[in-house]
């Protein structure tokens, strides 16, 4: 039999019949429900048409009937769009349109959004409404399910079979779909169950990220295929995730540097019980070793600390650090994965030495088919069978890697490469600064200098003479900044997971 991310439901379903499968908010569904909903839809999606291989969307916030139409596309063979519910008009209906989607399952918050661009949709045969007060154009989620047999969906899945499209900047800035199959997404299990021994049957993980990002997406296929529950919420609340594992005796969570410093101000506010979680994974940021000690010590005291470097084009693993592990520098990001290989190469392709910084390449199983309708793009990527990541790093004598810097953040100023993770690590300790990032700033005489963003703690002042005569202090002459603006708060995405520099460049440059 091949090994497909539908049929783990249809086995879970058998093994663990009355297991709490989901959550979120105030619902939830044990494996059997979950799995007959699903072959429901599955079934009452194939009477409208919908066939193996055909791609249809999805525009919701974390609900139990997304990942129930998940498991569904999943079981038929169906490729999904989870489409950026926090995207504009524009990039949803682009990301609709360019994918030739057949069918568009939506939530009624959504309703004024899909009527605004339904008619620039015309492929769109189907439009399928999560809520009430259905709009005359769309049939009814609920009634579709209710309407049809329970019994298991006959798959004719593959492991090579395409399962989802994911839009993501990539390399270029310029949303690309990265095509994940079965397989891929499969050995990005394999990878994180082995490595780091989650999930297992007895997991509950609450996930605070939104299902149509890799991450979270991910890490639900895992939980379905080890049969532990997985916890979502519409939106992320410090104090409802606290209750939330308090209540559920939630042993797992994924997050970031921003949503660990929410949780530890909501644990400075009220008292909780944590002492079920027995680790966390942190990305998409530096978890600096003051952080992280705080959370061993006043979040979550039992727990053990993993660390992840990933990306949509790797389903999205690539490598993790362990608790045993004992890199010579802070900041690492890990080993690779068992199953992924991972070079660090200079503009030729050609390996680097140890502690030189070159682009970050990987190659394994858990790579990405291609960019949906985009060879150009697809060749220039993976060219010699690699995933160029347009991300810097290094090797250091040990093993372990280090992210050092996005290419596209890289500033060169006389001809000099300064990292912006280097300087913004060094305004990071300084203490009256809460944040800070940098920017490359053109310049007459250099080409490109370094310009600081600051945002001070409240209650204090800060001058630019003093943010750049501490830097001074820490940094080669040519990587200090040689200015400084003052914000009350970055630009960020939601989550606070990545600062949108391209904001700043845009506000500072003109």
């Amino acid at each position: 039999m091949e090994m497909t991310l539908g049929y783990s439901v249809v086995r879970n379903a058998r093994k663990y019949p009355h297991k709490t499968a989901i959550i979120c908010g105030e619902e939830r569904r044990t494996y059997r429900e979950l799995n007959e909903r699903a072959n429901r839809l599955a079934r009452s999606l194939a009477s409208l048409g919908l066939r193996k291989g055909d791609r249809i969307a999805t525009l919701s916030f974390n609900s139990l009937e997304l990942m129930e139409a998940y498991i569904a596309h999943l079981k038929m063979g169906a490729i999904t769009v989870p489409l950026n519910a926090w995207g504009t008009d524009k990039e949803i209906q682009h990301q609709a349109d360019f994918t030739g989607c057949k069918m568009l399952i939506f939530h009624r918050d959504f309703l004024e959004r899909v009527e605004r661009i339904r008619s620039f949709l015309p492929q769109v045969e189907e439009w399928i409404f999560i809520g009430t007060g259905l709009p005359s154009f769309a049939r009814s989620y609920d009634k579709l399910i209710d309407q049809n047999s329970s019994t298991d969906y006959p798959s004719e899945v593959q492991e090579e079979d395409e399962a989802f499209i994911l839009f993501t900047g990539g390399t270029t800035g310029v949303p690309k779909g990265a095509v994940l199959t079965h397989k891929s997404l499969l050995w990005n299990i394999i990878n994180v169950t082995t490595e780091i021994q989650s999930p297992t049957f007895a997991d509950v993980i609450y996930f605070p990220m939104p299902l149509f990002h890799t991450a979270a997406l991910s890490r639900f296929l895992a939980y379905m295929y080890a049969g532990g529950t997985f916890i979502v919420s519409r939106e992320f609340d410090s104090r409802k995730c606290l209750e939330i594992i308090q209540r559920e005796r939630v042993t797992a969570m994924t997050g970031n540097p921003t949503i660990w410093g929410e949780l530890l101000k909501e644990m400075d506010r009220g008292e909780y019980d944590t002492r079920s979680m027995r680790m966390y994974l942190s990305s998409q940021g530096i978890l600096h070793e003051d952080m992280q000690q705080a959370i061993q010590t006043r979040l979550f005291p039992n727990a053990k600390t993993y660390v992840s470097y990933a990306l949509t084009e790797a389903s999205p693993g690539v490598t993790v650090l362990k608790p045993g592990d004992r890199p010579k520098e802070p900041g690492s990001v890990g080993k690779p994965y068992m199953s992924t290989e991972v070079r660090i190469v200079d503009e030729n392709d050609q390996d680097l030495p140890t502690g030189e910084v070159g682009e970050i390449i990987v190659k394994g199983p858990t790579v990405m088919k291609e960019y949906f309708r985009n060879p150009e793009e697809t060749a220039q990527t993976t060219r010699g069978g690699w995933l160029h990541t347009g991300d810097l790093g290094k090797y250091d004598v040990d093993g372990f890697l280090y992210f050092v810097d996005r290419k596209k953040d890289m500033i060169k100023s006389g001809g000099l490469n300064i990292y912006s993770k280097e300087v913004e690590e060094v305004l990071s300790r300084h203490p009256k600064i809460a944040e800070a990032v940098v920017i490359g700033v053109p310049d007459k005489k250099w080409g490109e200098t370094v310009k600081a963003v600051v945002v001070v703690k409240e209650g204090n002042t800060l001058s630019e003479g003093e943010v750049i005569d501490f830097c001074k202090q820490h940094l080669s002459s040519y990587k200090k900044p040689t200015s400084v603006a003052f914000m009350d708060s970055l630009p960020k995405s939601k989550f606070g997971s990545k600062v949108l520099k391209r904001e700043l460049r845009e506000r500072f440059l003109n």
